[in-house]
């Protein structure tokens, strides 16, 4: 999955790129609102870098596809075990079982928090493969714009 931002911070190695929405995210509000840009994203690089620049990363699909499960299967299969165990396991009745399934559920997004934040953000760097950096030219929107302003 290619991906582009532009860089806002540079901290040594580390930069920091307010990544653009990407067409296959215009659904999503979870990027604030309906500006072109999305998330921050924080990676280190040794390649050289200035604030303004346009990065280019790759993320392997086979990446995006296990975090896209991890996130959105986990919590349902959490769900479902925890209903069976309440009734099987437990011989609690039906209304017991439901809220043992729901309890399951809130216990399967706090272990996805923290594997997040203890797990994810230390193994991204090495799963993020930089494309290229390339300089922001804005020579050409200047030059189309004068000669807008001709007509």
């Amino acid at each position: 999955m290619l991906n582009k931002g532009i860089v806002k911070k540079i901290d040594g190695n580390k930069i920091i790129v307010k990544l653009y929405k990407d067409t296959a995210c215009s659904h999503c509000s979870g990027c604030s609102g309906d500006s072109k840009y999305g998330k921050d994203f924080e990676f280190t690089t040794d390649m050289k870098a200035e604030i303004g620049d346009t990065v280019t990363f790759e993320i392997s699909a086979g990446k995006v596809i296990k975090a896209a499960s991890i996130a959105y299967v986990f919590p349902a299969v959490a769900m479902i075990v925890g209903y069976f165990l309440g009734e099987k396991l437990l011989g609690l009745s039906e209304n017991q079982s439901i809220i043992t399934s729901f309890i399951a559920l809130v216990l399967s997004f706090g272990v996805l928090y923290f594997y997040d934040k203890l797990v994810v953000k230390k193994r991204t760097n090495s799963e993020i493969e930089i494309i290229s950096i390339e300089k922001e030219d804005t020579s050409n929107m200047i030059d189309s714009c004068k000669n807008k302003n001709a007509w």
